[in-house]
């Protein structure tokens, strides 16, 4: 009775499919691959096909050119297990159905050769699971071609009873396609390829394996090159996967409108797959793995929540990344768009944001919400973090730009401002690129329009406070055409590096050689001699601003807080020594590699390349940030099987691949099973029937036994996870059965406020989540305390005197300039000048700290002795100058027990007796200058140094 229950469906199946299947026919797209197809149908004579016979022998004698006629079922061979063997497509095949034939397999197909063609016909596959059977509804490439051009593959299953509940319980019956063969020892070739064209609402699948291993009694391995072109109007119901393939090409493609949109659940790939994603969009699914994503031509790609990471991004004409559905969303790799006129498009949801982790280039438009058109912007919130990107990678929408929102890059992090107000650019750190080492003094020009090729240059960046590289001009013209290069300094190394008192003294410390342009050259700064260049080994020192006239050792050593870059240079004049550094690529040193969890560093180290030369010419420390987790497929463990009347469990566990730590485990809840329903007690089974059939004919057994209740559940509810508590799926069968799914708690979204520190005050950063509010991390800013200048006096010349500051906090430690703006008061004349520091950013208030303006002094012209007295004449000083004061003693240490005082309070009188003096004593005397200035409501003296002492013997 089985196998006659058995022929029976497949009669009733087949009747089914041969009414229900026929494709209808109507206008459909038309490729240029159809037109060569024709011509080649048309080089060849046509076989035209209605049956099994006729299409199996057809196959056999590898007639390159089939016409399906009419619709008809394929059973084909089966092997000794019952298992159907592959009907088998010679390589070249050409099936057509003009929109009318139809084929139904009841098992798989194998393509045997490259440029096999299926086009304009239903293919359908009515292998089931009825019965507990596996159903065999393969396609396999075998590592060849295959093109499926307007193909139909759609039919329905016995899940919806239209085969009379016989077709088993899948409601679809669809087709995978696998890149290998079938499970006897199958020959592959080197090459598999799927094209998908002219896809219509009946074109699914329910898996597409580009890539994947043996099994045994099912498949032959594919590990090789694989390309997909898919249609957008296909279908696939589960995954792609090109997991295990050596290099992997799949390509989506949609209409020029761009409004197609690609139905997947899940995309796999390797290190060695590119997906390119054309004029559709693929939105909702899970992406896993996949080495390259290349979104072009209106393309757009929405990856679901349980995309763990991307890798390498590029967005070309239009491409969009849509992540809205992913809060805290990773990019581990490149991030690469278009031009300004060619630029991406990046969506966030309203809370979310994006890591970056590698380069970040081109011109990508930023907007939140959706891919049509932008929603609101949170102000201040951050969604951008790339520290290898600059401020124009991200642009915002004309609709946000006219809201008044601007997207500020700060260090690699891009935040929403609304009615921004931007901060001045400061000056903040150097990079000499390019030094020479040793200089021939003859190969140094008098003027920029003298250099040589030989002439010696330096190659720098200049970067802002937010680590902005500044243009060439911006560095040339920083100052009214005065640039950043004017802030040089060339001092003996000797000197830069002594300590000794006499050396801070020294006034020869300098070489007569500035920096200049060619506005031609970018980025390059020459040597330029304005006198006799020295030799001998010199420290180049470029500073953060621009600095007084320097007079002293000390003086320039007083700028030491200003100096951002210094480069030792060596100056001879011997022909042939001078070298200038050519700078290598960058190689890595020291690297730590980072994990999952832990950030991991290396020194990217640069070195002349010059084979004779190979010294360092720079070292930076670069921070690897932590790769984080990548999730695995869920796998099942602890199960234990439900019972009548007693719930089973699984635990649902996800695994990091690279780590394999544990990142989620979530017990799932098996119903229990109802009790099955028993015959009433005196009821009785009677006896079979003989079997009274003619020969050849055979009914089906009516089926008497009352069916077991099958649960089948819905979802009813669903409670959305927070940053705070789980969230839930609740499914109910209709007999009142339910069980519950929980939802992972949600990533908190961080939202930073500042209370900024101020003098007597610290302050602190605190990042907490904006939802929930729960503090992520604090950071404490210790309050300003101290200004410390370069010089406390200075001697009057009439021009502004700055000194430079350095500012610490009250742990001592030095603040950043960008913290502050620092303004001078009362500052060019004789006086009590002011220093006012105003914080900005982590800080706020002011310091202020005060210095002297001395006038200029004076010196003594002649000291004449008399008669217990002398006259000291000094040199008239009236500019800024109130008067004079003299001291005299015998004491030739100026104590102050014997030294007296005289004041002339006209700055006119230059010449003094003083009197009372004791015959034949030696006295000293010393004059300086003084001026009086207000200080609050009275008047106090300002002076200058005193002049040289000078010794008289008194007469007797």
């Amino acid at each position: 009775m089985k196998k006659r229950t058995i022929r029976f469906c497949c009669g009733v199946m087949a009747a089914g499919l041969l009414i229900c299947g026929i494709p209808s026919g109507g206008a459909e797209r038309v490729t240029q691959n159809h037109l060569l197809w024709n011509v080649a149908a048309a080089a060849e004579t046509a076989v035209t096909v209605s049956n099994e016979n006729e299409f199996l022998s057809a196959l056999a004698q590898k007639q390159k050119n089939i016409v399906v006629t009419g619709s008809f079922s394929v059973r084909g061979q089966a092997e000794a297990s019952g298992q159907m063997m592959p009907v088998e497509i010679p390589d070249g095949t050409v099936i057509t159905g003009n929109n009318t034939g139809s084929i139904t397999f009841s098992g798989p197909i194998q393509i045997m050769g490259d440029g096999v063609v299926i086009r304009d016909i239903q293919i359908g596959f009515i292998s089931t699971n009825s019965m507990n059977s596996v159903p065999h509804r393969e396609i396999f490439l075998a590592g060849h071609s295959l093109t499926l051009d307007n193909v139909k593959t759609y039919l329905p299953g016995g899940g919806d009873a239209s085969l009379g509940g016989f077709g088993g319980t899948e409601k679809e019956l669809l087709p995978t396609i696998y890149a290998g063969g079938y499970h006897s020892n199958t020959a592959v070739g080197t090459k598999a390829s799927l094209t998908v064209v002219n896809a219509n609402s009946d074109t699914m699948f329910q898996n597409i394996y580009m890539g994947h291993k043996a099994s045994a009694g099912e498949r032959t391995a594919y590990t090789g090159s694989v390309e997909l072109n898919l249609d957008a109007d296909a279908k696939v119901r589960d995954i792609i996967s090109a997991e295990d393939t050596t290099s992997a090409s799949l390509v989506f493609s949609g209409g020029q409108n761009g409004t197609d949109e690609i139905s997947i659940s899940g995309i796999k790939g390797n290190a060695n797959t590119v997906l390119t994603v054309k004029n559709c969009a693929v939105s909702g699914v899970v992406t896993t793995g996949i080495k390259d994503i290349v979104l072009e031509a209106g393309g757009r790609l929405q990856p679901k929540d349980e995309t763990a990471q991307l890798n390498n991004i590029t967005l070309k004409n239009g491409g969009c990344l849509d992540l809205t559905k992913i809060i805290d969303a990773q990019v581990k790799g490149n991030f690469t768009s278009g031009g300004s006129a060619a630029k991406g498009k990046l969506v966030l949801d309203q809370n979310g944001y994006v890591q970056i982790n590698g380069q970040v280039s081109g011109v990508t438009q930023f907007q939140v919400g959706s891919h049509a058109i932008s929603g609101n912007l949170l102000n201040e919130h951050t969604y951008i973090i790339a520290e290898n990107g600059t401020a124009g990678n991200f642009v915002l929408s004309d609709k946000d730009i006219n809201n008044n929102y601007s997207l500020v890059c700060k260090n690699g992090i891009w935040t929403a401002y609304r009615n921004y107000v931007p901060e001045k650019r400061e000056l903040e750190s150097i990079e000499i690129k390019s030094c020479p080492k040793n200089v021939y003094t003859g190969n140094i020009p008098a003027d920029i329009t003298d250099k040589t090729d030989d002439a010696p240059y330096l190659d720098v960046i200049w970067k802002d406070q937010y680590g902005e590289d500044y243009t060439f001009d911006e560095v040339a013209n920083e100052y009214d055409g005065y640039g950043f290069y004017n802030h040089m300094i060339l001092i003996r190394s000797d000197d830069w590096n002594s300590d000794d008192e006499e050396i801070q003294q020294k006034m020869d410390w300098g070489n007569p050689i500035y920096l200049d342009v060619d506005k031609n050259e970018s980025d390059r700064y020459y040597l330029i001699a304005y006198g006799e260049v020295k030799t001998g080994k010199y420290t180049l020192l470029l500073c953060s601003e621009p600095f007084d006239d320097l007079d002293t050792v000390a003086d320039v050593k007083a700028l030491k807080d200003t100096v951002l870059a210094e480069k030792e240079i060596i100056f001879t004049d011997e022909p042939g020594v001078s070298h200038q550094h050519v700078e290598g690529e960058p190689v890595k040193e020291n690297e730590i590699a980072a994990t999952c969890t832990q950030k991991g560093s290396y020194d990217k180290v640069v070195y002349c390349k010059d084979k004779d030369c190979g010294e360092e010419l720079s070292r930076e420390n670069i921070t690897v940030p932590a790769s984080g987790h990548k999730k695995g497929e869920p796998v099942t463990e602890n199960r234990v099987e439900a019972k009548v009347g007693v719930e089973g469990s699984y635990e649902k566990v996800m695994y990091c691949t690279t780590c394999h730590e544990e990142l989620s485990r979530e017990k799932i809840v098996i119903p229990a099973l109802k009790e099955p329903d028993t015959e009433e007690p005196g009821t009785e089974t009677p006896a079979p029937e003989p079997d009274t059939e003619e020969p050849g004919t055979e009914t089906p057994e009516p089926d008497t036994e009352k069916p077991v209740h099958k649960h089948s559940y819905v979802l009813k509810k669903t409670t959305e996870a927070t940053c705070m508590k789980e969230g839930e799926k609740i499914y109910s069968c209709a007999c009142g059965d339910s069980y519950t799914e929980k939802i992972a708690k949600k990533s908190h979204t961080p939202e930073k406020k500042l209370t900024p520190a101020k003098p007597g005050s610290n302050g602190k950063n605190v990042t907490m989540c904006s939802l929930c509010k729960t503090v992520l991390k604090q950071v404490k800013i210790n309050a300003p305390k101290t200004v410390k200048l370069s010089k406390d006096h200075y001697s009057y010349d009439g021009k502004a005197k700055k000194p430079a500051i350095k500012v610490t906090d009250n742990k001592g430690k030095v603040i950043s300039g960008s913290f502050y703006k620092v303004s001078y008061q009362n500052n060019k004349k004789v006086g009590k000048a002011t220093v006012t520091v105003k914080f900005q950013g982590n800080y706020s208030g002011i310091l202020k700290k005060t210095f002297e303006i001395c006038p200029k002094g004076t010196s003594i012209s002649s000291v004449k002795s008399g008669k217990k007295s002398m006259t000291v004449k000094w040199k008239k000083q009236a500019s800024q100058t109130s008067g004079y004061e003299i001291v005299y003693t015998a004491d030739a240490s100026f104590g102050k027990k014997n030294t007296k005082t005289a004041v002339i309070k006209s700055n006119k009188t230059t010449v003094k007796e003083i009197k009372g003096l004791k015959p034949g004593k030696k006295y000293y005397v010393k004059v300086r200058t003084y001026k009086e200035v207000k200080s609050g409501t009275k008047k106090v003296r300002i002076y200058s140094d005193w002049s040289k002492k000078k010794a008289v013997q008194i007469k007797k």
